[in-house]
């Protein structure tokens, strides 16, 4: 009897072995969280270490924002995804930040020093059809372990489409997939890759998707100001503050003011709706910006 026993209780034993590994094998469930986004950054030839370091510092500001942080938690889950990844020519790009979940002050002030201490990635020209693609590559490869009602990616770059894949394609596939593109342009017309009206660029040809929004910084020094506006934006996808921004529109032109905080922006910062334009025919530069005297970047 004892040995019966003894054998009933190996076999129990083992059973209960296998359920556990059986367990412990099972793939866990995506976390959940309101926003999933990817920022493409822009480090072609044409924006040089200072500028660089001002966009990282900027972003990293505006991350460690209590007004953005505020946009997070007021999400129906309180927490967002994002990922970072560098871009410029299409050999060049770069994940520099994997999925973070950002969720309280710490997880936001976690991740903006990331930022800070994340080093440049060597590029050449500028292929936002590639950023496109990786961006949505991101996204995709990461369903399983982290799912969204929105997904976004949001694109700084300081030039239009003059590497890689054909724009038009590259953003009609990302638009498909249900991803929306917002912009953050940047106009300092006093730095070397300066492109008149790439607002209009990035409206017609870059930005898409429901509500897709582009984000115009006219001076590197206002560019934490522009990050912090356009991501309270971006996470709490409040139509009003559109509206009142587009409400505020000067008589002249499609730019205007953003009223994203009770604080008043930079005049160097204004926002305009994605829309189609004059550009959007004509959406690749081929041959870097040569033909129009900017440069080769």
């Amino acid at each position: 009897m004892k040995i019966r026993a003894m054998k009933a209780s190996f076999q129990l034993g083992g059973a209960v072995a296998a359920v556990l590994a059986l367990c412990s094998s099972a793939p866990a469930a995506p976390q959940e969280v309101d926003l999933k986004l990817v920022l493409a950054v822009d480090v072609s030839g044409s924006i040089d270490n200072d500028e660089f370091t001002l966009e990282r510092e900027g972003t990293a500001d505006a991350f460690a924002d209590p007004e953005v942080l505020k946009a997070i938690r007021g999400g129906s889950l309180g927490r967002i995804a994002v990922a970072m990844l560098d871009f410029s020519s299409p050999q060049f790009d770069k994940v520099v930040i994997d999925w973070t979940i950002i969720k309280d002050k710490t997880s936001a002030q976690a991740f903006a020093e990331t930022i800070r201490n994340t080093p440049r990635t060597p590029g050449r020209r500028t292929s936002v059809s590639s950023a496109l693609e990786l961006g949505s590559l991101l996204l995709e490869s990461s369903e399983k372990d982290i799912v969204a009602t929105r997904r976004v990616i949001d694109v700084t770059g300081d030039g239009p489409n003059n590497d890689g894949n054909p724009m038009t394609d590259a953003h009609d596939k990302t638009i498909a997939q249900g991803v929306v593109v917002n912009g953050l342009p940047v106009m300092d017309d006093m730095a070397n890759g300066y492109f008149p009206e790439l607002d209009k660029y990035y409206a017609g040809c870059v930005t898409g998707g429901r509500g897709a929004f582009v984000v115009v910084v006219k001076s590197y020094k206002d560019y934490s100001a522009a990050m912090r506006h356009k991501l309270i934006l971006e996470i709490s996808q409040n139509e009003t503050l559109l509206k009142e921004a587009q409400a505020r529109a000067p008589t002249r032109g499609l730019l205007v003011h953003t009223a994203a905080t009770p604080q008043p922006p930079s005049p160097n910062v204004q926002v305009l709706r994605s829309a189609p334009n004059e550009f959007t025919q004509h959406c690749d530069i081929q041959g870097g910006f040569g033909g129009f005297g900017f440069g080769r970047f």
